[in-house]
């Protein structure tokens, strides 16, 4: 861990995201070894990889709703927005106070009127 932080403070966020995955192989459910992953893909705009990575460690820690709403987040951003909407929804049974939700919720929703409109301009 320690090597992927000092990674990331010389901003060597490809360095950081190779250590981070190194600590989750050995312990998959590392809370701060996800959310440093999260720093680094986020630096290096790697949705498609982190999605996949949050998607197995919010699979073993559904609780973790930091993670979930990371994940979401990381969805939406990879254009993946009908798997963003139901995560949306699933978080929203879970705490529908949850802070920064209803921005979450207004982002997909936006992306979603973007997208019919496009589809139906063509």
């Amino acid at each position: 861990m320690g090597m992927g932080m000092a990674a990331m403070g010389r901003a060597y966020t490809q360095g950081a995201w190779e250590r981070f995955l190194e600590v989750l192989v050995e312990y998959p459910d590392d809370a701060e070894a996800i959310h440093w992953l999260l720093r680094a893909g986020t630096a290096q705009n790697r949705w498609q990889e982190l999605g996949e990575h949050l998607q197995r460690y919010t699979a073993g820690n559904p609780e973790d709703l930091a993670a979930r709403f990371a994940f979401t987040s990381v969805l939406l951003r990879g254009e993946q927005i009908e798997a963003a909407r139901r995560e949306y929804d699933a978080l929203c049974k879970v705490d529908p106070h949850y802070n920064g939700l209803g921005q979450l919720g207004q982002a997909i929703a936006g992306r979603e009127a973007a997208l019919a409109m496009e589809a139906a301009s063509s």
